[in-house]
């Protein structure tokens, strides 16, 4: 109580106080301000179910990463090496988490506990459900092996069929089933039993309400438009750095501690060769896109290594946060998606005549290929 009482105490004096960019960059409380959102099959072009989240935190090793050889399920994953903040594997199970809000059952300070990562990094080696996935957090919260500070967390899992949000405090979980349309969350808890946990300031509500209006307003944007919801149009969504004027509220969905993105794509029809995390490695704004087939066998070296985060660092205090993202690399994207959708199709085929080990290395070429054209284009 007395540590949440500070917190309170401590954001109240920055509300009183003047809060330009560089200042809500470095604020504690807001130091996590992930943003996700669900996307199913009825709303997207390709039939596929999408799980995004655009992650954010002071972690700057951010890398790719396989699972390792002897694990009960392949996956790929993004986070730092050997734990998942999201992946996907072989069955066609996504999941990705969130912070949560400051609580009342915050998790005792034994750091011997699975912190989320742990959690995430485990329940992809043994699920393949997305509900599997829901008894799997279940009983580890039931068991009291949680860890993440001071606040609870929310998670988020998508199979071929459904998805569900599951948020927590380290002694209460509740879970909210969605199987179609889309569903948007920043920090903040909006699950039935979850408003009477939270202790959170106005100051954090509001803005994680604001990021989720904008990741609700770009997906509704894309509806208006086009009628379904694109990866594509996800890359430029999770970009979005600036909110509308008369926002009082100054991050977006992509701010200065936006460390990664993944769109993870689940294909229901061939979800362990076909299904792919599209990932950026490193600040969303100073890198382009990449796409990782879950069959991925292995990857380029600069994606394993912290080069590649650490060079979107390094442009972004040189450029700052509002640099127009360059021309060569909106166009290095568009290009990438178009040789890969053409390969999924191949792939499609092959795997219709029951051809798997020419798909697998079809989507393996394919991927190599797009990632070293990455690398050079980064200048890695």
């Amino acid at each position: 109580m007395k540590k949440n009482l500070s917190m309170v105490v401590a954001c109240g004096a920055l509300l009183l106080s003047a809060n330009p960019v560089d200042d809500v960059a470095d604020d504690p409380e807001l130091e996590h301000e992930c943003t996700s959102w669900m996307v199913f099959s009825d709303l997207t072009k390709n039939n596929t179910n999408i799980l995004h989240k655009n992650r954010d935190s002071k972690a700057r090793k951010v890398v790719a990463f396989l699972s390792p050889e002897n694990s009960a399920r392949k996956y790929i994953a993004l986070g730092l090496k050997g734990y998942a903040n999201m992946g996907v594997n072989t069955s066609g199970l996504a999941g990705v988490m969130n912070s949560g809000e400051i609580c009342i059952n915050p998790p005792d300070a034994d750091k011997s506990k699975k912190t989320t990562p742990q959690i995430m990094t485990a329940i992809l080696e043994s699920c393949d459900t997305a509900a599997q996935a829901v008894a799997k957090l279940q009983e580890l919260i039931k068991a009291g092996d949680y860890w993440h500070g001071s606040k609870g967390s929310i998670f988020f899992f998508m199979d071929l069929n459904e998805g569900y949000i599951c948020e927590i405090t380290a002694k209460f979980v509740s879970v909210q089933r969605y199987d179609s349309g889309f569903t948007v969350r920043a920090n903040i808890w909006q699950n039935p039993g979850m408003y009477q946990q939270m202790r959170s300031t106005i100051k954090y509500y509001l803005n994680s309400s604001a990021r989720a209006y904008i990741a609700l307003s770009g997906l509704n944007q894309m509806l208006d438009k086009d009628g379904k919801i694109s990866i594509s149009g996800i890359f430029d969504l999770s970009r979005h750095w600036k909110m509308p004027d008369e926002s009082p509220e100054k991050r977006s969905v992509c701010f200065m501690s936006t460390n990664s993105t993944a769109s993870l794509e689940i294909d229901r029809q061939y979800p362990d060769v076909l299904s792919t995390g599209y990932i950026t490695i490193g600040h969303p704004q100073n890198t382009v896109y990449i796409p990782v087939p879950v069959c991925a066998e292995k990857l380029h070296p600069a994606m394993e290594g912290d080069e590649w985060a650490k060079m979107t660092w390094v442009r972004l205090k040189k450029l700052g946060l509002g640099a127009p993202f360059p021309a060569e690399w909106a166009k290095f994207e568009q290009d990438f998606m178009v040789k890969y959708v053409k390969a999924k199709d191949d792939a499609r085929k092959l795997l219709d005549a029951g051809k798997r080990t020419e798909a697998v290395k079809l989507m393996n070429t394919t991927a190599a290929e797009i990632w070293s054209d990455a690398v050079k284009l980064m200048g890695l």
